[in-house]
């Protein structure tokens, strides 16, 4: 037995993809020839695994399994709605998945026969990470014979949905997410140069050690990087990118400061396509609203009733908090971005203090129109819980 594995892919890979595992054999005995995957969660943070999968070869040996059903999972992503520090590794976000390669086949005694190839080593490993492709963008990567996995991770993109520019306040937060591409664990620098009112351009470094295949989030508001945000020469904007021996690793990032004054500032998380949480900062109008509910059970009049007795009786309610939230003026690129907001599995919402997980109720509203100048819309956020008191 010949069998050779081939993950097109690439290492890490989005959950909500289609993973293929191509295998190819040289070798088809005895009768009903199978080749088999089995894959296993190194982890467990994968349910229903593991799973071993089997496939008829063509005529050359080949069969292409499709994975991505057997990599479902129940989450919530860890991340910092505050800051304080600039790099932190989520391996709750990260799932690690290993892969088997064998064949199967009945013999001349009608006896089932199953052999499995010693594979091992991270060539036989795969990351899972949250997130997914829009179609059109899985066309692309099809037509470019490219590959998500090449296009960011050793393209050397931050995982954000974010527009770059984007405006946030000096107050707001700022994250962004990195995956190294490299087998090792690698010491990189990041920088943000920062822009000052005055046009002064300056440099903030910090030494940051990234694990293999893991995602880390970047905290990168003003106030963690230790930026001026008051006084007579405030920083306007700045660029992040990271550094490996004196040579840029990823694309720069830029944030561009705020300092209008705003009644409302809302603060809104969301996960992002990519795998990690992309903040979101609106300064349009909020209402709130608390739509409830409730169950009407009919009692019958007792003799012994008062004039505080009632007939009707309240058996059960059920109310959730509701905020319909103005984006605020913004660009035209930054309006159509917040498709990936919309489209978001789970949101988040900073209020009094506390953050509150929510959904966006609203999902027909225009993004924006050119031709009418619109650059603000409303989206409708409610409490992802029904609250019985």
């Amino acid at each position: 037995m010949s069998l050779t594995i081939q993950i097109p892919g690439g290492p890490v890979q989005l959950q909500g993809t289609e993973i293929k595992v191509n295998v190819n054999t040289d070798t088809v005995q005895g009768d009903l020839y199978r080749v088999l995957l089995k894959i296993t969660s190194e982890d467990d943070k994968l349910d229903g695994l593991p799973q071993t999968l089997e496939l008829i070869p063509d005529s050359n040996g080949d069969v292409s399994f499709d994975i991505s059903g057997f990599l479902s999972r129940r989450w919530v992503p860890p991340f910092s709605a505050t800051g304080g520090t600039l790099a932190t590794e989520r391996t709750d976000i990260t799932a690690l998945i290993s892969l088997d390669i064998g064949e199967s086949y009945i013999d001349d005694d009608s006896v089932r026969q199953e052999s499995w190839s010693a594979l091992s080593g991270s060539a036989y490993q795969v990351t899972i990470i949250p997130g997914g492709l829009a179609e059109y963008e899985k066309n692309k990567y099809t037509e470019q014979n490219d590959t998500w996995y090449n296009d960011f991770i050793t393209g050397g993109k931050w995982l954000t949905s974010l527009v770059n520019g984007v405006k946030i306040a000096p107050t707001a937060a700022a994250k962004l997410w990195y995956i190294s591409p490299e087998s090792t664990a690698q010491d990189l620098t990041f920088k943000a140069d920062y822009t000052l009112e005055d046009g002064t351009i300056e440099t903030i470094s910090q030494a940051v050690t990234v694990n293999a295949l893991s995602i880390y989030e970047f905290c990168v508001d003003p106030a963690t990087l230790g930026l001026t945000v008051d006084g007579d020469n405030p920083v306007v904007s700045y660029q992040c990118y990271l550094e490996n021996a004196g040579v840029q690793v990823i694309e720069s990032f830029t944030f561009n400061l705020d300092y209008s004054y705003y009644e409302f500032n809302t603060q809104v998380f969301a996960t992002s396509k990519y795998g990690g949480v992309d903040p979101y900062w609106f300064t349009g109008r909020v209402d709130t609203n608390f739509p409830a509910t409730h169950t009407i059970a009919q009692r019958i009049r007792q003799t012994t009733d008062t004039t505080r007795s009632r007939t009707q009786v309240v058996s059960a309610k059920s109310g959730r908090r509701k905020w319909i939230v103005d984006t605020g003026y913004k660009s035209w690129e930054e309006i159509q971005a917040l498709r990936h907001l919309i489209m978001a599995r789970q949101l988040w919402i900073s209020h009094d203090g506390e953050v509150v997980p929510v959904n966006i109720e609203n999902s027909e509203e225009a993004l924006g129109s050119i031709y009418d100048n619109m650059h603000s819309f409303s989206i409708e956020l409610i409490e992802a819980h029904y609250n019985n008191y």
